[in-house]
């Protein structure tokens, strides 16, 4: 029994040790599409989940891995025609990103409570689209494109673990692969730059 006793009070005291450390930190934000044209520029933001784990400390600056993950969306359904001929149309547009980052992070001399941010990582971008046309469906597809990410950042203490933060995210994405519309194969090749504003909070431990 007291052998169990020590080995709890060395547990809780090695985690208690580990949380004041604050090396991990998750945060809740909202993604702001200012992405212009069609493709990502045609979807809303939902939500942008993320977790970050801080490993080196190299003079002020501290360096770190982090993962996101964002949901944005489009949806949108009417229906046209008269009497007994009405028809349907029904179009959905779902984008989920995966992030992956490394991240330095700098507390701003005099202004203890305020953190600059700076990371690069790679984006996986998987869209899901509906399309559907009357009786026709004209689109029902999921393709995964990727791209070189940029992240600024600057968040706020308010108190010790609760911080708020805002992000700018700049994205490289390729998209290349097949598109089938109405039965037939389109082959696509291309760059776009997409760009979301993160706004949100976050808990450190």
């Amino acid at each position: 029994m007291k052998q169990f006793f020590i080995t709890s009070a060395f547990v809780f005291i090695s985690l208690f040790s580990f949380a004041q450390d604050q090396k991990w930190s998750v945060e809740a934000n909202y993604p702001l599409n200012l992405t212009s044209g069609l493709g990502m520029g045609e979807t809303n933001g939902v939500i942008d989940l993320g977790v970050k784990y801080r490993f080196l400390y190299i003079g002020p600056v501290q360096i770190g891995a982090g993962l996101n993950t964002s949901f944005l969306k489009n949806f949108d359904s009417f229906t046209y025609g008269s009497g007994s001929g009405d028809q349907e149309f029904i179009y959905k547009n779902k984008h989920f990103l995966l992030q992956p980052k490394m991240f330095g992070e700098i507390t701003i001399p005099g202004m203890t409570n305020l953190k600059s941010q700076l990371a690069i990582g790679y984006t996986v971008l998987i869209d899901d689209i509906y399309y559907k046309d009357g009786n026709v469906i004209n689109a029902d597809t999921s393709e995964t494109d990727g791209g070189l990410n940029l992240n600024l950042g600057l968040s706020y203490d308010i108190t010790r673990r609760f911080f708020v933060q805002i992000q700018y995210d700049y994205i490289r994405l390729n998209r290349k692969g097949t598109s089938i519309y109405n039965g037939q194969s389109y082959p696509y090749d291309f760059n776009e730059n997409v760009s979301l504003l993160k706004a949100g909070v976050g808990f450190r431990f």
